[in-house]
C-alpha cells in the first residue's frame, strides 16, 4: 500500500516532474524556491521532533455500487467495508540530501512500528511549506521521486477562499489535472490537543483513480489531520484518515 504522502506525490509528477504574518518574500502564484531555509519559517521543526498519527484505512469489499448511491455512502455499510487501523510515526531528520548529487531538503522519516516505510522531502521557508519528493521504503523500496519544482502545500498568505490549479500551464498533462482550494481556518480536536489549523483541499488524478485529499496545517505544530479518498468512477476504492495522536517537540523537552 502506498502511504498518504507518497500517493499524493503521484498527482504532482506530470505537473512538475495560529495564523501567520505578512508574506514578505515578494513571490506569488506557484513560484517556490527550492532553498531549504529554517529562518523565520512558518513551521520550524527541530531534529528529533516526532508526530504519532492514527491511520484508519477503509476499503469496500467487492460490491457493485448503484448509480443512485453516492460513493461515500458505501463506507457507511459496515458489513461491506474492510477497516485497517495502524500508527505512523514521522520523525524530523533535519536538512539532508535527497539523493546522490541531488538537492537538499527538510527530511522526515515515516515509521510503521519500527520499520522505516517512507522518506518525505519538503521545502520549508518563511512563507512556504512545499512538497519536493518522497522515497518509498519498507518491503518494496524504490528510488527517490523528485518533482521538477516544489509544489506548495501551504503558503503564508493563504487565509481561505483561494483556489488555483496545476493544469493551466503547458507543463501539465490534462489527465493529471490538480486543483487546490483553501477552505479556511478551523478548530481541529485530536487526542494530542485542540489546534487552529488551515484546511486545504487538493483534487487530482493518479493513474485511473481520482484522489480527493484534505489536510489541516498548524503553523506551530505542522500537519494535524489528513483525509484522502480514492475513486474510480463512482466507486470509492479507499478512504484513508490520518489524525495526530501524540507529538513530541525536542525544543520544548529541552526547555523543561
Amino acid at each position: 500500500m502506498k502511504f498518504i504522502f507518497y500517493a499524493l506525490l503521484m498527482c504532482f509528477i506530470p505537473s512538475c516532474q495560529k495564523k501567520w504574518g505578512h508574506d514578505s518574500s515578494g513571490t506569488g502564484g506557484e513560484g517556490v524556491s527550492a532553498k531549504a531555509d529554517n529562518t523565520k519559517a512558518i513551521w520550524q521543526p527541530s531534529v528529533g521532533d516526532s508526530w504519532v498519527y492514527q491511520v484508519v484505512v477503509k476499503t469496500p469489499h467487492k460490491v457493485k455500487i448503484s448509480d443512485v448511491v453516492e460513493g461515500e455512502k458505501i463506507e457507511k455499510l459496515e458489513s461491506k467495508v474492510h477497516v485497517e487501523t495502524h500508527q505512523l510515526t514521522s520523525v524530523y531528520q533535519g536538512i539532508m540530501p535527497t539523493k546522490k548529487d541531488g538537492p537538499v531538503a527538510h527530511t522526515f522519516h515515516v515509521f510503521k512500528d519500527k520499520q522505516l516505510m517512507e522518506i518525505e522531502y519538503m521545502v520549508i521557508t518563511d512563507t512556504i511549506v512545499a512538497v519536493l519528493g518522497a522515497k518509498q521504503e519498507g518491503e518494496s523500496p524504490k528510488g527517490a521521486v523528485l518533482l521538477n519544482k516544489p509544489v506548495p502545500l501551504v503558503r503564508s498568505e493563504w487565509m481561505g477562499g483561494e483556489t488555483f490549479a496545476l493544469g493551466d500551464s503547458e507543463e501539465t498533462m490534462q489527465s493529471h489535472f490538480v486543483r487546490h482550494k483553501v477552505i479556511g481556518w478551523e478548530t481541529v480536536e485530536t487526542e494530542a490537543g485542540t489546534f487552529e489549523a488551515l484546511h486545504i483541499q487538493v483534487n487530482g488524478m493518479s493513474d485511473t483513480m481520482e484522489i480527493k485529499h484534505s489536510y489541516w496545517f498548524s503553523p506551530e505544530y505542522g500537519f494535524i489531520k489528513q483525509v484522502k479518498k480514492y475513486y474510480r468512477g463512482d466507486k470509492t476504492i479507499s478512504t484513508q484518515t490520518k489524525i495526530l495522536e501524540k507529538m513530541e517537540k525536542k525544543t520544548l523537552k529541552a526547555a523543561l
